[in-house]
């Protein structure tokens, strides 16, 4: 995937069609908020969406596997930080256990959206979400 920032990002850039902003969060409106997510790449985030009581956050790059929601430490040869993607990992897990937030990957198989519950000190599928 050698040039993806120059064949996906620049031109977006360019045109004038991106937003940047720097801090721990950005409130995109009443409903979206967009937080950092730092260890896989430069500028990795997460988006958490809130609408009425229900909760969801998109992960993102942040998961590659569904692996991953028990053991958050295992990182893929693509976390450009491992330390800090274990961190950001572990965080986004325990707040969308904690908030009963629906997990978003972008890259699990299938539908790939469950609910996170703690168990321990780590995390289980609570139950995988069902597409209407």
């Amino acid at each position: 995937m050698a040039n993806v920032f120059e064949d996906s990002v620049a031109p977006v850039h360019q045109a004038g069609q991106t937003v940047l902003w720097e801090g721990d969060h950005h409130d995109i409106d009443a409903r979206l908020r967009i937080e950092p997510a730092p260890g896989h790449t430069p500028g990795s985030c997460v988006v958490w969406l809130r609408s009425g009581t229900e909760r969801a956050v998109f992960a993102g790059d942040l998961l590659h596997s569904p692996l991953q929601v028990v053991e958050p430490d295992d990182c893929p040869s693509f976390d450009e930080d491992e330390p800090r993607a274990r961190d950001s990992r572990r965080r986004v897990l325990g707040e969308a256990a904690d908030r009963g937030a629906l997990l978003l990957p972008a890259h699990f198989p299938g539908p790939g959206a469950a609910e996170v519950r703690r168990v321990g000190d780590r995390f289980a599928v609570k139950e995988w979400a069902a597409w209407r």
